[in-house]
């Protein structure tokens, strides 16, 4: 049996995974909505998704509506509750695009620091979404964008973490509860 979740390695999904993990073997995907849109292609397999599942591409899809939507094809195995990996939310003071690259999740998050910033208005950042937080990562850095946040694990694992114009700006704790699912 397979044991499906969001990727890339260094996910907390692949960290919940590896903590939940019996005799499964572990499927990473680029996005969750890449295995919502194919259960009929992962019948008998596990899935194991955060409740704070929101996705990047479509509004209207998140963990509350596919577990109420899918309820036929998705049955709850177990729960369990497991801390994210320690959030940064991280500021290029530098920055040449005036964008926050984020996993959707962290939404909330980061509007809640862009308000109490007074930076949620027309001269504050575009939010643009990321499938995870390793790819918004890479993006964060690649196209010199302003804000993201990212697990500070993998943030000071780079060397830019040790360049004075990336700043951690907050450090968040988030606990998670984790649902596993047998895909029917």
């Amino acid at each position: 049996m397979k044991l499906h979740t969001l990727g890339p390695t260094g996910t907390d999904s692949q960290r919940a995974a590896m903590h939940f993990i019996t005799t499964q073997k572990i499927v990473l995907h680029d996005s969750f909505e890449e295995i919502f849109l194919h259960l009929d292609d992962y019948v008998g397999d596990q899935l194991i998704v955060p409740v704070a599942f929101k996705s990047n591409r479509l509004p209207e899809l998140n963990w509350a509506d596919i577990n109420y939507s899918e309820w036929q094809r998705l049955a709850i195995v177990t729960t369990f509750a497991l801390p994210l990996l320690t959030l940064s939310l991280v500021e290029n003071t530098k920055f040449k695009r005036n964008v926050a690259i984020i996993h959707a999740a962290t939404e909330g998050l980061l509007l809640r620091y862009l308000r109490e910033q007074g930076l949620d208005n027309a001269w504050g950042p575009s939010v643009v979404f990321s499938p995870s937080k390793p790819v918004a990562l890479a993006g964060f850095i690649n196209d010199q964008n302003r804000f993201t946040i990212v697990s500070e694990e993998q943030f000071l694992k780079l060397p830019e973490s040790e360049d004075p114009k990336y700043q951690v700006r907050q450090s968040l704790q988030p606990q998670m509860v984790w649902v596993v699912y047998q895909i029917k």
